[in-house]
């Protein structure tokens, strides 16, 4: 059966990647953190700026599009889809990405695929999409995605296995992964995680103090969260770009003045492309999903606390049984080392590798084949 849920924006089957006549998003944070450079020349950051606004032009003028998703869907639930990008061949594992960014990250392009790349070592890679949140999923909280997407497709995977099937998961979906490993251990054979949050309280000092401006204010933020779903309906994706933007106040400037001195025909600048429109093509995020990833996870600390439950019980990273291998990137700055590494230290002998990448680079990074594919390989055929 073939289905699409809502098209990426800059598929050839929705609409056309306007969104980049405005973006980078959010674009006027992005030139004033290009500006003000404090201690650098008026001339140089003028010519810095230059070079930046040169490559958001050449980027909004590049031709390329993303293709339609032709994956056969599975199962489907709401917005959320269960999508074979095996074509019913190979030795199924279920994928888990983040809820607050599109999947097909996973997919990015042919040359660049962490899911193709699966499929040509043997497996049969079975993607959670999480979809945009519709009606249905404007109320749902973490607990209700789990019973009502993550439970139904562990299920359907097992059943595809013949057995308990190994379970990927990415960034935040790394966390419902492991809740699956603990809460549906018989249905779990093996545990990978790459870039997972867990430790929030090891972050960057730009996090830490919007964590200790947020702490006292945390009722006020609920109460934000709360007001939010009731005039929007969901939370705008422009907040979770700009908290993104903040933890490098510099990388826009810097990633853009490298695109324009590429060579516009080359396979770098082809991925630069499609990563930018991946990071301009942003969802919605259910209200209740952002307050517990924003509050409890990265201001309460709920996870490295032992205090988060889902799926019917405490996840404690602790009662993990299963072979479990962890990429904790060295240069993330969504997860850093130490906080991702905290997960895979409470792991009974987990694995933990750590990539010289960062969060997007160790899925689609030009080193990934040997940093991140080839254990990734080594460690699924040995279980």
């Amino acid at each position: 059966m073939s289905h699409s849920a809502e098209p990426a924006r800059n598929s050839s089957a929705g609409t056309p990647p306007d969104f980049r006549a405005a973006a980078p998003v959010p674009l006027p944070l992005h030139l004033a953190q290009s500006i003000v450079q404090p201690g650098v020349p008026l001339d140089v950051q003028m010519d810095r700026l230059d070079a930046m606004l040169r490559g958001i032009e050449m980027w909004r003028a590049a031709p390329w599009r993303r293709p339609d998703d032709e994956t056969t869907v599975l199962w489907s639930e709401g917005a959320t889809t269960l999508r074979d990008y095996g074509n019913g061949r190979g030795k199924p594992v279920l994928v888990v990405p983040s809820l607050i960014n599109r999947s097909y990250i996973l997919d990015i392009t042919p040359e660049r695929s962490f899911l193709r790349a699966l499929v040509e070592d043997g497996y049969r890679p079975l993607l959670l999409d999480w979809g945009v949140p519709g009606e249905v999923e404007k109320t749902l909280s973490l607990n209700d995605y789990a019973d009502t997407r993550l439970r139904p497709a562990l299920a359907i995977s097992r059943v595809l296995a013949g057995g308990p099937v190994p379970v990927i998961g990415y960034c935040m979906g790394g966390a419902l992964a492991v809740a699956a490993a603990v809460r549906r251990s018989d249905d779990v054979r093996a545990l990978v995680t790459l870039g997972t949050p867990w430790n929030c309280a090891a972050a960057s000092a730009i996090v830490r103090m919007m964590q200790d401006t947020a702490r006292p204010q945390i009722a006020t933020l609920r109460a934000f969260f709360r007001t939010a779903a009731q005039v929007f309906g969901v939370i705008p994706s422009d907040l979770m770009q700009a908290l993104f933007a903040t933890l490098d106040p510099g990388l826009a400037r810097r990633k853009f003045a490298s695109f324009a001195g590429m060579d516009q025909g080359s396979s770098e600048a082809g991925l630069f492309v499609a990563v930018e429109d991946w990071l301009n093509d942003p969802v919605t995020v259910a209200p209740r999903v952002a307050e517990e990833v924003l509050l409890d996870w990265h201001v309460t600390n709920m996870l490295a606390a032992g205090q988060w439950s889902l799926m019917g019980g405490p996840v404690r990273p602790a009662d993990i049984a299963c072979p479990t291998l962890s990429f904790c990137a060295a240069n993330d700055l969504i997860a850093p080392p130490q906080n991702a590494e905290a997960l895979p230290q409470q792991i009974p002998q987990a694995r933990i590798l750590k990539p010289e990448t960062g969060h997007v680079g160790m899925i689609v990074g030009s080193k990934v084949a040997q940093s991140v594919h080839e254990p990734l390989k080594n460690f699924l055929k040995g279980i």
